[in-house]
């Protein structure tokens, strides 16, 4: 697994080539997270920082200042197919390591089996039981330093 710094990165779906994307860059709680095509916009745009020195724990928030900017995605529940949305609340997230620079993205909260997906032909991000499926994976490029 790459060493992942503290820094400002994009987050781009394996399967469907669609950025992590904030929707319409609106920082208000329950606003969508989804895939979208890439932009270059602070939207697409995610702060990643460490939570812990001995596993991949990470915070994942926008990198939206504005004055309701900088929260997480959050799943209201943590079941299958429970859409992913805009949240004021910090959670912290596992990267898992999915081979060729591509990572899986779980929550710490519930199923270990759940993962952020672009599943079927919606563009809404939601939890999937993890399979080995390109819609499942994330590649993460470096954008700036924090």
């Amino acid at each position: 697994m790459v060493e992942i710094k503290d820094g400002v990165y994009t987050i781009r779906n394996t399967g469907r080539s669609l950025m992590l994307d904030l929707k319409g860059n609106s920082p208000v709680t329950g606003n969508a997270i989804q895939g979208y095509e890439a932009n270059g916009t602070v939207a697409q745009q995610w702060i990643i920082k460490r939570q812990s020195r001995t596993a991949s724990t990470y915070s994942i928030q926008t990198n939206n200042s504005d004055a309701h900017g900088n929260g997480f995605f959050f799943p209201p529940r943590y079941d299958e197919g429970e859409k992913v949305v805009y949240y004021r609340r910090a959670v912290v997230v596992n990267l898992i390591d999915a081979g060729n620079d591509e990572y899986k993205i779980g929550y710490t909260l519930g199923s270990d089996k759940l993962v952020l997906a672009l599943p079927g032909s919606q563009t809404e991000v939601a939890l999937a039981n993890d399979a080995e499926n390109p819609r499942y994976r994330w590649t993460l490029k470096f954008v700036a330093a924090l």
